[in-house]
């Protein structure tokens, strides 16, 4: 687990500036996320490569980490701060010089063993309570992509991938990811 911290808002940004660490904030917690492994790098690049090929000319975008993510949306008052680890937005108005601020249409986390509950259980439920369409889980130990939709305010589980499977997103037709590609070191 993360190791965490409470502040209030206005102590969290300043810490935010003067920090090396990545942060995460969830309203008065401040979590400290620990380097990401190569192999969580090499999987979120396969990932991020089938990505750029499958949104190239369309009007989407996406991102990797580390980028600010400050989720909003009209009906939520909690101050929440993210680093997922992609992110694909439709709404581009929320885009600033370092940060995204708004809600993206999905969010990539790749699991670890030791930000696992903070993926599956907090980030899930911050995810879903600010209505982000699609989340997938990929955990790179298991070599398994969890896909889940929001639907009526609640994440369904669309599927688990593994093995040869296609890993294929509820939300964007014909997104669909092949777990060979994402789960291979080797980089073409």
């Amino acid at each position: 687990m993360p190791k965490t911290k409470m502040v209030d808002f206005e102590e969290f940004l300043q810490m935010d500036k003067e920090n090396e660490h990545r942060l995460e904030y969830f309203d008065d917690e401040v979590v400290y996320l620990e380097s990401p492994s190569v192999k969580h790098q090499q999987v979120l690049l396969n990932i991020a490569a089938e990505f750029r090929n499958y949104f190239r000319g369309k009007s989407c975008e996406i991102f990797i980490s580390p980028l600010d993510v400050w989720l909003k949306n009209e009906e939520k008052t909690a101050k929440v701060k993210v680093q997922p680890d992609l992110i694909v937005i439709t709404d581009k108005s929320g885009l600033k010089e370092n940060a995204y601020e708004g809600v993206p249409a999905l969010v990539i986390e790749i699991i670890s063993t030791s930000n696992q509950t903070h993926d599956s259980i907090r980030k899930y439920s911050i995810y879903m309570e600010f209505g982000i369409n699609e989340y997938w889980m990929v955990n790179p130990e298991l070599k398994t992509v969890e896909v889940y939709v929001l639907e009526e305010d609640e994440y369904k589980q669309a599927a688990i991938y593994k093995g040869s499977d296609c890993a294929a997103s509820q939300i964007f037709d014909g997104l669909d990811i092949r777990l060979e590609e994402v789960f291979s070191k080797e980089q073409d």
